[in-house]
């Protein structure tokens, strides 16, 4: 199986787990548009969403599959260009610190760098992720709405040929 065929079969494997989801299309949607948003955060993105999605009373498990939209195979892309554009709109100047000066900085000098990094990267991450959001919720919309249709109408299908069926 090649990468294409790979990544088809993801899609369609989580596309599958959003749409099966038992709970209404719009409680699904906005799970999902909370799931994307949240990606933004460098670390704790799917406990932070769910527990949003939890307050917002909207489905928690749309909202840790939206998170995967950064995920493991892409982080070494967006996380560096969340942290360019945050960096970028705020106008700061953080330096960048190489492995070695990592080993010789102390911890509470590490924890501000960190907390920089941290701060910028979600800040940058979230102007790209709203506007995300609001399309994964009007995509998520559409496709929930027409798998639930489908669904509805083969279920009467199949009820009305088990009643022709009896007759």
């Amino acid at each position: 199986m090649g990468l294409a065929e790979s990544i088809r079969r993801s899609l369609r494997y989580y596309y599958l787990r959003i749409v099966r989801i038992k709970a209404p299309a719009e409680s699904i949607a906005l799970g999902l548009a909370v799931g994307v948003f949240c990606s933004a955060i460098p670390v704790g993105q799917m406990p932070v969403a769910m527990l949003v999605a939890w307050l917002m009373r909207c489905n928690a498990i749309a909202a840790a599959l939206g998170t995967w939209v950064t995920n493991p195979l892409n982080f070494a892309i967006v996380f560096p260009l969340f942290f360019y554009i945050g960096k970028t709109i705020l106008g700061v100047d953080v330096p960048t610190i190489s492995w070695e000066q990592v080993l010789q900085v102390d911890v509470f000098e590490m924890f501000r760098v960190g907390w920089d990094w941290f701060f910028l990267t979600a800040f940058g991450g979230f102007f790209v992720t709203l506007p995300a959001s609001v399309v994964a919720y009007h995509i998520g919309l559409r496709m929930v709405r027409a798998y639930h249709n489908l669904r509805s109408a083969r279920l009467a299908e199949r009820r009305r040929r088990k009643l022709h069926h009896d007759d």
